[in-house]
Protein backbone atom coordinates (compact mmCIF):
# COMPACT_ATOMS: atom_id res chain seq x y z
CA UNK A 1 0.00 0.00 0.00
CA UNK A 2 1.35 3.44 -0.94
CA UNK A 3 2.07 6.10 1.69
CA UNK A 4 -0.77 8.22 0.28
CA UNK A 5 -3.17 5.30 0.80
CA UNK A 6 -1.85 4.80 4.32
CA UNK A 7 -2.49 8.47 5.12
CA UNK A 8 -6.06 8.19 3.79
CA UNK A 9 -6.58 5.14 5.99
CA UNK A 10 -5.27 7.03 9.01
CA UNK A 11 -7.53 10.02 8.30
CA UNK A 12 -10.57 7.75 7.96
CA UNK A 13 -9.87 6.29 11.40
CA UNK A 14 -9.41 9.78 12.85
CA UNK A 15 -12.84 10.78 11.50
CA UNK A 16 -14.48 7.76 13.10
CA UNK A 17 -12.76 8.07 16.46
CA UNK A 18 -13.16 11.84 16.74
CA UNK A 19 -16.93 11.30 16.62
CA UNK A 20 -16.80 9.35 19.88
CA UNK A 21 -17.59 11.79 22.68
CA UNK A 22 -19.80 11.55 25.74
CA UNK A 23 -21.98 14.29 24.20
CA UNK A 24 -22.70 11.88 21.33
CA UNK A 25 -23.78 8.88 23.33
CA UNK A 26 -20.68 6.86 24.21
CA UNK A 27 -19.49 6.30 27.76
CA UNK A 28 -16.69 8.34 29.35
CA UNK A 29 -14.42 5.27 29.25
CA UNK A 30 -15.06 4.89 25.51
CA UNK A 31 -14.39 8.60 24.96
CA UNK A 32 -11.08 8.37 26.82
CA UNK A 33 -10.02 5.31 24.81
CA UNK A 34 -10.94 7.17 21.62
CA UNK A 35 -8.88 10.18 22.73
CA UNK A 36 -5.79 8.04 23.14
CA UNK A 37 -6.25 6.42 19.73
CA UNK A 38 -6.88 9.77 18.03
CA UNK A 39 -3.64 11.02 19.55
CA UNK A 40 -1.70 8.06 18.22
CA UNK A 41 -3.22 8.42 14.76
CA UNK A 42 -2.54 12.16 14.60
CA UNK A 43 1.06 11.43 15.46
CA UNK A 44 1.34 8.94 12.59
CA UNK A 45 -0.38 11.38 10.23
CA UNK A 46 1.68 14.41 11.20
CA UNK A 47 5.09 12.76 11.31
CA UNK A 48 4.80 10.76 8.09
CA UNK A 49 3.38 13.50 5.87
CA UNK A 50 5.77 15.11 3.39
CA UNK A 51 5.49 18.45 1.61
CA UNK A 52 4.02 16.60 -1.38
CA UNK A 53 1.18 15.15 0.72
CA UNK A 54 0.76 18.49 2.48
CA UNK A 55 0.13 20.31 -0.80
CA UNK A 56 -2.56 17.77 -1.66
CA UNK A 57 -4.47 18.33 1.58
CA UNK A 58 -7.56 20.52 1.63
CA UNK A 59 -8.84 22.72 4.43
CA UNK A 60 -12.27 22.26 5.97
CA UNK A 61 -14.47 24.38 8.22
CA UNK A 62 -16.57 23.08 11.11
CA UNK A 63 -19.03 24.81 13.43
CA UNK A 64 -19.49 23.53 16.98
CA UNK A 65 -22.46 24.90 18.92
CA UNK A 66 -22.34 25.07 22.72
CA UNK A 67 -25.08 26.17 25.09
CA UNK A 68 -25.51 26.80 28.80
CA UNK A 69 -23.03 27.51 31.61
CA UNK A 70 -20.29 25.45 29.95
CA UNK A 71 -19.82 28.35 27.53
CA UNK A 72 -17.83 30.33 30.11
CA UNK A 73 -15.20 27.62 30.40
CA UNK A 74 -15.16 26.51 26.76
CA UNK A 75 -14.85 30.10 25.54
CA UNK A 76 -11.83 30.66 27.77
CA UNK A 77 -10.14 27.47 26.50
CA UNK A 78 -10.87 27.98 22.79
CA UNK A 79 -7.69 29.94 22.02
CA UNK A 80 -5.50 27.20 23.50
CA UNK A 81 -7.29 24.61 21.34
CA UNK A 82 -6.65 26.73 18.24
CA UNK A 83 -2.94 26.93 19.03
CA UNK A 84 -2.70 23.21 19.79
CA UNK A 85 -4.44 22.10 16.61
CA UNK A 86 -2.69 24.68 14.41
CA UNK A 87 -6.02 25.86 13.00
CA UNK A 88 -7.78 29.16 12.49
CA UNK A 89 -10.67 29.73 14.87
CA UNK A 90 -13.35 32.28 15.62
CA UNK A 91 -16.77 32.61 17.19
CA UNK A 92 -20.01 33.33 15.32
CA UNK A 93 -22.44 34.67 17.85
CA UNK A 94 -22.25 33.74 21.49
CA UNK A 95 -22.23 29.95 21.36
CA UNK A 96 -20.88 28.94 17.94
CA UNK A 97 -17.20 28.06 17.67
CA UNK A 98 -15.69 27.75 14.19
CA UNK A 99 -12.51 25.86 13.28
CA UNK A 100 -10.74 26.05 9.92
CA UNK A 101 -7.67 24.11 8.82
CA UNK A 102 -6.46 20.72 7.64
CA UNK A 103 -9.08 18.07 8.27
CA UNK A 104 -7.31 15.96 10.97
CA UNK A 105 -6.43 19.11 12.94
CA UNK A 106 -9.99 20.45 12.74
CA UNK A 107 -11.41 17.09 13.84
CA UNK A 108 -9.05 17.01 16.81
CA UNK A 109 -10.13 20.54 17.76
CA UNK A 110 -13.78 19.57 17.53
CA UNK A 111 -13.13 16.51 19.66
CA UNK A 112 -11.36 18.54 22.33
CA UNK A 113 -14.20 21.08 22.48
CA UNK A 114 -16.72 18.31 23.14
CA UNK A 115 -14.39 16.61 25.62
CA UNK A 116 -13.82 19.81 27.61
CA UNK A 117 -17.53 20.71 27.56
CA UNK A 118 -18.51 17.32 28.94
CA UNK A 119 -15.77 17.45 31.56
CA UNK A 120 -16.73 20.88 32.91
CA UNK A 121 -20.36 19.74 33.20
CA UNK A 122 -19.36 16.70 35.26
CA UNK A 123 -16.82 18.51 37.41
CA UNK A 124 -19.17 21.41 38.09
CA UNK A 125 -21.91 18.99 39.21
CA UNK A 126 -19.44 17.43 41.66
CA UNK A 127 -18.41 20.87 42.92
CA UNK A 128 -22.05 21.85 43.51
CA UNK A 129 -22.40 18.81 45.77
CA UNK A 130 -19.20 19.53 47.71
CA UNK A 131 -18.73 21.01 51.17
CA UNK A 132 -16.55 23.76 49.68
CA UNK A 133 -19.46 24.98 47.57
CA UNK A 134 -21.88 24.95 50.50
CA UNK A 135 -19.47 26.79 52.82
CA UNK A 136 -19.04 29.76 50.50
CA UNK A 137 -21.04 32.87 51.43
CA UNK A 138 -21.00 34.31 47.92
CA UNK A 139 -23.88 34.08 45.49
CA UNK A 140 -24.09 30.75 43.62
CA UNK A 141 -23.23 32.32 40.25
CA UNK A 142 -20.10 33.95 41.69
CA UNK A 143 -18.94 30.60 43.06
CA UNK A 144 -19.62 28.72 39.83
CA UNK A 145 -18.12 31.40 37.61
CA UNK A 146 -14.90 31.34 39.65
CA UNK A 147 -14.84 27.54 39.45
CA UNK A 148 -15.19 27.65 35.65
CA UNK A 149 -12.41 30.19 35.33
CA UNK A 150 -10.08 28.02 37.40
CA UNK A 151 -11.00 24.97 35.33
CA UNK A 152 -10.38 26.85 32.08
CA UNK A 153 -7.02 28.23 33.23
CA UNK A 154 -5.67 24.79 34.14
CA UNK A 155 -6.92 23.13 30.94
CA UNK A 156 -5.44 25.96 28.86
CA UNK A 157 -2.06 25.55 30.56
CA UNK A 158 -2.04 21.84 29.77
CA UNK A 159 -3.10 22.35 26.15
CA UNK A 160 -0.38 24.97 25.67
CA UNK A 161 2.16 22.49 27.01
CA UNK A 162 0.95 19.84 24.55
CA UNK A 163 1.11 22.38 21.70
CA UNK A 164 4.77 23.13 22.44
CA UNK A 165 5.54 19.44 22.61
CA UNK A 166 3.75 18.73 19.33
CA UNK A 167 5.76 21.30 17.42
CA UNK A 168 9.07 20.26 19.00
CA UNK A 169 8.40 16.57 18.32
CA UNK A 170 7.43 17.20 14.70
CA UNK A 171 10.63 19.19 14.14
CA UNK A 172 12.90 16.70 15.92
CA UNK A 173 11.41 13.74 14.04
CA UNK A 174 12.52 15.10 10.65
CA UNK A 175 15.99 14.43 9.28
CA UNK A 176 17.19 17.89 10.39
CA UNK A 177 15.66 20.68 12.50
CA UNK A 178 15.61 22.89 9.40
CA UNK A 179 13.56 20.32 7.46
CA UNK A 180 11.07 19.95 10.29
CA UNK A 181 10.71 23.70 10.64
CA UNK A 182 10.23 24.06 6.88
CA UNK A 183 7.24 21.69 6.90
CA UNK A 184 5.68 23.52 9.85
CA UNK A 185 6.05 26.84 8.02
CA UNK A 186 4.70 25.32 4.79
CA UNK A 187 1.63 24.09 6.63
CA UNK A 188 1.03 27.50 8.21
CA UNK A 189 1.27 29.16 4.80
CA UNK A 190 -1.12 26.68 3.22
CA UNK A 191 -3.76 27.16 5.90
CA UNK A 192 -3.31 30.94 5.76
CA UNK A 193 -3.71 31.00 1.97
CA UNK A 194 -6.89 28.90 2.11
CA UNK A 195 -8.28 31.06 4.90
CA UNK A 196 -7.60 34.22 2.89
CA UNK A 197 -9.87 32.90 0.14
CA UNK A 198 -12.78 32.90 2.59
CA UNK A 199 -12.65 36.70 2.77
CA UNK A 200 -13.14 36.69 6.54
CA UNK A 201 -11.49 39.35 8.68
CA UNK A 202 -10.90 38.26 12.25
CA UNK A 203 -11.08 40.79 15.06
CA UNK A 204 -9.50 40.12 18.44
CA UNK A 205 -11.53 40.81 21.56
CA UNK A 206 -10.40 40.93 25.16
CA UNK A 207 -12.59 39.69 28.00
CA UNK A 208 -12.22 40.64 31.64
CA UNK A 209 -12.69 37.70 33.97
CA UNK A 210 -13.06 38.54 37.63
CA UNK A 211 -12.47 35.80 40.18
CA UNK A 212 -14.55 36.54 43.28
CA UNK A 213 -14.19 33.19 45.04
CA UNK A 214 -10.57 32.11 45.34
CA UNK A 215 -11.45 28.77 46.91
CA UNK A 216 -13.84 27.92 44.08
CA UNK A 217 -11.18 28.98 41.57
CA UNK A 218 -8.67 26.58 43.14
CA UNK A 219 -11.20 23.75 43.06
CA UNK A 220 -11.71 24.51 39.38
CA UNK A 221 -7.97 24.30 38.76
CA UNK A 222 -7.84 20.92 40.51
CA UNK A 223 -10.74 19.72 38.37
CA UNK A 224 -8.94 20.88 35.21
CA UNK A 225 -5.92 18.83 36.27
CA UNK A 226 -8.05 15.69 36.45
CA UNK A 227 -9.42 15.80 32.92
CA UNK A 228 -8.06 12.93 30.82
CA UNK A 229 -6.30 14.74 28.00
CA UNK A 230 -4.08 12.65 25.75
CA UNK A 231 -1.07 14.09 23.98
CA UNK A 232 -1.91 14.62 20.27
CA UNK A 233 1.74 14.14 19.35
CA UNK A 234 4.19 12.41 21.66
CA UNK A 235 7.58 10.79 21.69
CA UNK A 236 7.42 7.22 20.46
CA UNK A 237 4.29 5.35 19.49
CA UNK A 238 2.49 5.48 22.83
CA UNK A 239 1.71 9.05 23.94
CA UNK A 240 1.52 9.22 27.71
CA UNK A 241 -1.67 10.26 29.41
CA UNK A 242 -1.73 13.69 31.01
CA UNK A 243 -3.88 12.58 33.93
CA UNK A 244 -0.73 12.98 35.99
CA UNK A 245 -0.11 16.65 36.44
CA UNK A 246 3.10 17.94 34.83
Amino acid sequence: MSQASELEKVKARIRALAAKTTDRGCSEAEAMAAAQKVGQLLEVYGLSMSEVELRQEVCIQREIVMEGPRLQAVGAIFLAIIRLTETKGWTAGRGTFVLFGLEPDVLMGEYLLHLVAGAVDREEADFRASEAYRRSRLQPQARLRSFRYGFAERISERLEQIARHRRETATAARATPAAGTALVVAKEKQVQAAFKELGIRLVSRSTTRRVRDGNAFRHGQEAGGRVGLDRPVGAGTSPRSLRDKP
